[in-house]
């Protein structure tokens, strides 16, 4: 075991992914789904069931024009899928006709022009500033991970920017294939599920901005005390030896495990 009898364990943030990497019944409780402008690549029914149990849903500006379109390309989707709370952004990217679709569902839009932010960061903010803040605490950010680098760390950034802007809520980013959120200095425990284990799915811990010392148990390749840092070790392609993962760190560290075997 990586804590010893001296850890307070009473300071072990927990973490169990499974809800959000499968969907289950009772994922919904305190969850905010926030739609970013990628293209949707989740299975239908995923989507549909993480969307409709989240107790606040958000476009972010393009995002709008991908809610549009999936409600549009299925069959249906138009009464099953719930409406987003909040449309959010810019709308440089949101199109005419889709902003009058979600005005005409009475949706609440809140312009957001400041650009010295993203729409991802500013939609946090907004989360914060209409109240729904006190009533979440885990936001889902659906993303691919894949397409403009740039928009990528970007996205990450927004993950350390969130621990200010909702300091009770996990932020969490969901692509077609991973889950990835930050594990900030101390001491995690995550409980990984059985499929993953079976299936040998990756795993990554990547150190962002600084460099990170960290110590593992429960990974085929564990740390003992190392140092990551960029033009050094970083921890890529690695996997599980169970369901019981530990990480220590001194660090934030961007934490990501694949979803599914395919590599998208």
């Amino acid at each position: 075991m990586l804590f010893s009898d001296d850890d307070d364990l009473s300071n072990v943030v927990t973490w169990s992914p499974g809800e959000l990497i499968d969907a289950s019944d009772d994922c919904g409780n305190g969850l905010a789904v926030v739609l970013l402008n990628r293209p949707i690549l989740l299975h239908k029914e995923y989507f549909r069931s993480i969307w409709n149990s989240a107790k606040v849903r958000i476009t972010v500006d393009g995002g709008t024009n991908r809610w549009v379109d999936f409600v549009k390309e299925h069959p249906g989707a138009e009464h099953d899928l719930k409406p987003p709370e909040l449309v959010t952004g810019d709308f440089d990217s949101c199109t005419d006709e889709s902003l009058s679709y979600v005005t005409r569902l009475n949706c609440r839009i809140i312009k957001t022009p400041d650009q010295n932010a993203t729409d991802f960061t500013k939609s946090l903010k907004a989360l914060h500033s209409t109240g729904y803040g006190t009533e979440i605490d885990r936001v889902l950010a659906l993303c691919e991970s894949s397409g403009r680098l740039d928009q990528i760390m970007a996205n990450i950034n927004t993950l350390f920017l969130a621990r200010t802007i909702l300091p009770n809520a996990s932020v969490f980013l969901r692509s077609s294939n991973s889950l990835s959120w930050l594990l900030t200095p101390g001491n995690h425990a995550i409980k990984v599920p059985s499929r993953l284990v079976n299936e040998h799915i990756w795993c990554a811990m990547v150190p962002i901005g600084a460099r990170a010392t960290c110590s593992t148990s429960g990974l085929r390749w564990n740390l003992d005390n190392r140092v990551m840092e960029f033009g050094s070790l970083v921890s890529t392609s690695n996997t599980y030896s169970g369901q019981d993962v530990q990480v220590r760190t001194d660090g934030a560290v961007l934490w990501s495990m694949g979803t599914t075997p395919k590599d998208m």
